[in-house]
């Protein structure tokens, strides 16, 4: 039984997609060029949102979890999940640390990280005990702060006199190769992370308006980060924001309008920490939801058994760089990304088209066990 409103799933997508996405400068390896990767990035995404929204509505009642192993089979459709299971962990774990990286980083340089990341968790494993509904209420109350201070930032970015368009120039220098190999890894990240609310969307209370919540939400994050993405290249220029720890941060730090309106950094970070808290736990609850259906009990036992996974696993990497550098070697090098990504998906909607049972399903039929129910 669906538990979760249209407005709510547009703003879980909002906050999923930014995330921890404006720590970084997508596409900064093609230069004054990244906003167009960025760009190409958002396109391709968006094709593989519509895969995603094709699957589901071919099974509208059933989740990623359930539908693989309708699909696949028993061993492969367990198998799959499991591995999505241990990715959705993974993810969560990438983002407890950047948490904490962000805060040793930024605000809180003597406290132990083990600290920090350890009330984040416990915050989100508190989150996830309460249910999916309490959950997405969550993203809808912050997601309008969240629009607002980023309108904010970029607002005052402009009128501030910082930014200089001419950095973006010249375009395509290069040439097309280096931005389309930059897209490639982009669309991964962030864009391509939409596929984890194939486990969500089945909780939709209105399946009707589903696709257009999701892809006006994507729509929405999409501009958010390719303006924060212009921004700062306009500021720091395309040399400085490549060898940036944080490149927003350091552009906001430099907004002075008046002598009055300036120092915005608690305010970035405040957004950082929102968009952050938010995607661990999605991912976290992703991961658990999995789980619970490999063997058939509530979900909620889980929650403690993978947030400690999360929590000790966050500790592997000695730094920060080392932290991001082990992200590079298991999207690239290992082709993570696209797999669970693209290539699972893709089978999955094959498979469906080929048996054509999401659409010949009775009408009036019960919809399948949840482990939220």
């Amino acid at each position: 039984m669906g538990n979760i409103s249209k407005y709510q799933l547009g703003a879980m997508i909002i906050l999923l997609q930014i995330g921890s996405t404006p720590l970084f400068e997508l596409g900064i390896k093609a230069k004054q060029d990244a906003w167009l990767v960025v760009l190409i990035s958002t396109l391709l995404g968006l094709l593989l949102l519509m895969l995603f929204l094709a699957i589901q509505h071919r099974e509208p009642q059933k989740n990623l979890n359930q539908m693989l192993i309708q699909y696949f089979g028993s061993y492969v459709g367990k198998f799959t999940v499991l591995f999505y299971a241990l990715n959705f962990t993974y993810e969560s774990m990438r983002n407890l640390r950047d948490f904490g990286d962000l805060t040793l980083m930024t605000i809180l340089p003597q406290t132990p990280i083990s600290l920090i990341m350890l009330i984040m968790l416990s915050l989100s494993i508190y989150v996830i005990y309460k249910g999916i509904e309490v959950f997405f209420r969550v993203a809808e109350f912050i997601v309008p702060f969240v629009l607002f201070f980023y309108f904010i930032l970029i607002i005052t970015s402009f009128f501030s006199g910082i930014t200089h368009f001419g950095r973006l120039l010249p375009v395509l220098e290069n040439g097309i190769q280096p931005v389309l190999r930059e897209s490639f890894y982009t669309t991964w990240f962030p864009f391509g992370q939409m596929m984890v609310f194939l486990v969500f969307w089945s909780y939709l209370n209105e399946k009707k308006g589903m696709s257009g919540a999701s892809i006006r939400a994507y729509i929405v994050s999409a501009i958010l980060i390719l303006l924060t993405n212009i921004i700062n290249l306009a500021v720091l220029g395309p040399e400085f924001t490549g060898i940036s720890t944080i490149p927003l941060l350091q552009t906001i730090q430099l907004i002075q309008i008046a002598e009055v309106f300036e120092r915005f950094d608690a305010l970035v970070i405040l957004l950082f920490y929102a968009g952050i808290f938010i995607k661990a736990t999605l991912w976290h609850l992703a991961a658990v939801l999995g789980l619970a259906q490999l063997f058939h009990t509530d979900y909620r036992k889980f929650v403690l058994p993978v947030g400690a996974v999360i929590y000790f696993t966050a500790f592997l990497p000695p730094n920060w760089q080392r932290h991001l550098e082990i992200g590079d070697i298991v999207s690239k090098q290992f082709m993570v990304n696209p797999i669970y990504i693209e290539i699972i998906p893709a089978i999955l909607f094959i498979v469906m088209l080929i048996r054509g049972d999401g659409n010949k399903r009775r009408r009036g039929s019960p919809p399948p066990s949840s482990p939220l129910q």
